[in-house]
C-alpha cells in the first residue's frame, strides 16, 4: 500500500516539475513511464535469478535514474532537468518505501538500548529471530526523514542550477547512507574488504558527483566517505565478527546447538555449544583458533545475541564462556 502512495505522489512531484520546467513530451515519459518500468524489471530479474523478491535501492534506483537520462538524450530533451524530477521523485517514493520497511521489519537496525521492538509476526515476515523482543535502531524512519529532508531542500534549490537539484539529493544521500550502513542489522547483504556494497556504491555516487561538479561540498564528502572506508578496511579483520551475516549465521548455530545438544561452527570458524548449568543458568562456549579472537570479540557478539549475559575466560586457549538465564525453549 505504501509502494503504490509513494509511487502516486512521487509522480505528482515528477509532474509539477515538468510543468515548472515546461518540459517535452518525451522527457515526460522519461520522468513518469521510465523509472518504474525500469524497477519492475529489475525486481523481476532477480526473482528470476534468486528465486525470491529482493528490492534493493540502490540496485532499482540507479538503472532507473539510467534509464530516465538514456530516453531523454534520445529524445532530445533536457538531460539535466529529467535527472533533477526523476532523482527527487525517486528520493519522495523512498519516503514510503522506508515506512514500509519499519511495517514490515525489513532493513532493520542493530540492538540498541532504545529502538523500536519487533514482535512474532515479524518473524514470520523475515525478521531473524534472535531479534524479536529487543530494542532495534529504527534506520527505516531516519532514512525516510533524511530522504524527505533532502527532497525539500533539493526542490528549494531545484531552479539555481539545471542538475543542481539531483546534486543535493545524491550526495546527501550518499553521506547518510553509508552513516546509517554501520548500524544496519538485516543479514542479506554482501560485504566487501570490511565495508558493505551500499557503503561502496554511496562512495561511487558521491565521487562521480564530484568529478561532474567539482565543489568544497561535493569534494568534500567524497573525500570523507573514501576516508571512512579505509578505516572500515583497515578494522575490517575485527568487524567481520559482528557483521550481521555472521551474528545471523551464529544465532542459527546456537539454535541447532539447543536443538541436538553438539557443537556448531560458523563459517569464520566460531564454534558454539550449550551446557545447563546447576543453577539452571546457560552456559554458551564459543571457541576459535583466529589470531583475532579474544574476549572483546565474544562479548561483542554475546551483546548481539542474548540481552542478559556474563562473560568468562575458559582455561583452555581460544574459549570463551557466556553465562544467560537458562533458555526458555529448553
Amino acid at each position: 500500500m505504501l509502494g503504490f502512495v509513494g509511487y502516486a505522489i512521487a509522480s505528482a512531484v515528477g509532474i509539477a516539475l515538468a510543468e515548472r520546467w515546461s518540459l517535452g513530451l518525451g522527457d515526460r515519459v522519461a520522468i513518469l513511464v521510465v523509472p518504474p518500468a525500469v524497477f519492475l524489471a529489475v525486481v523481476t530479474g532477480i526473482r528470476v535469478r534468486t528465486g525470491s523478491e529482493r528490492i534493493v535501492f540502490y540496485e532499482t534506483a540507479l538503472p532507473a535514474i539510467v534509464g530516465a537520462i538514456a530516453t531523454s538524450w534520445l529524445v532530445g530533451g533536457s538531460v539535466a532537468r529529467v535527472l533533477d524530477a526523476t532523482t527527487l521523485g525517486i528520493g519522495t517514493f523512498l519516503v514510503f518505501g522506508r515506512l514500509g520497511c519499519f511495517a514490515v521489519a525489513c532493513c532493520h537496525g542493530q540492538p540498541a538500548r532504545l529502538g523500536v521492538i519487533y514482535g512474532a509476526r515479524h518473524v514470520d515476515a523475515g525478521l531473524p529471530a534472535y531479534l524479536a523482543g529487543r530494542p532495534l535502531w529504527p534506520t527505516q524512519l531516519v532514512e525516510a526523514a533524511a530522504s524527505l529532508a533532502l527532497v525539500i531542500a533539493a526542490f528549494v534549490l531545484s531552479d539555481a542550477t539545471a542538475g543542481g537539484a539531483a546534486l543535493v539529493y545524491i550526495v546527501g544521500y550518499a553521506a547518510i547512507r553509508f552513516v546509517l550502513e554501520l548500524v544496519r542489522g538485516d543479514p542479506a547483504r554482501s560485504y566487501w574488504l570490511g565495508a558493505s556494497e551500499a557503503q561502496w556504491i554511496a562512495i561511487a555516487t558521491a565521487a562521480a558527483c564530484a568529478a561532474w561538479r567539482p565543489s568544497v561540498a561535493t569534494i568534500a564528502v567524497a573525500l570523507a566517505l573514501a576516508a571512512s572506508a579505509l578505516v572500515l578496511v583497515a578494522r575490517r579483520g575485527r568487524s567481520r565478527w559482528i557483521q550481521p551475516p555472521h551474528l545471523c549465521e551464529l544465532a542459527g548455530a546456537r539454535a541447532l546447538s539447543l536443538a541436538d545438544g553438539r557443537r556448531h561452527a560458523t563459517s569464520l570458524g566460531v564454534s558454539i555449544s550449550c551446557a545447563p548449568l546447576p543453577d539452571g543458568r546457560d552456559d554458551w562456549i564459543l571457541t576459535s583458533t583466529s589470531p583475532d579472537w579474544s574476549p572483546d570479540q565474544a562479548r561483542a557478539l554475546a551483546k548481539s545475541l542474548w540481552i542478559d549475559y556474563e562473560i568468562l575466560p575458559g582455561r583452555m586457549a581460544g574459549t570463551i564462556h557466556v553465562i544467560t538465564p537458562c533458555t526458555d525453549d529448553r
